[in-house]
């Protein structure tokens, strides 16, 4: 692991930072919007091809 990747890597059960997502409509949204209403997931699908 490369000295940044440990500067951006979140420790198992952690707080997310607070990160800027665009959603599936194309707008841009804060992660802090959906946990202050519920408890979130966050999930990344990697997508080959």
């Amino acid at each position: 692991m490369t000295e940044r990747e440990r500067e951006q890597s979140v420790e198992l059960g952690s707080a997310a930072p607070d990160i800027t997502l665009v959603n599936a409509e194309g707008e841009v949204v804060r992660l802090s919007s959906f946990w202050v209403v519920r408890p979130t997931a966050l999930v990344f699908v990697r997508h080959f091809g």
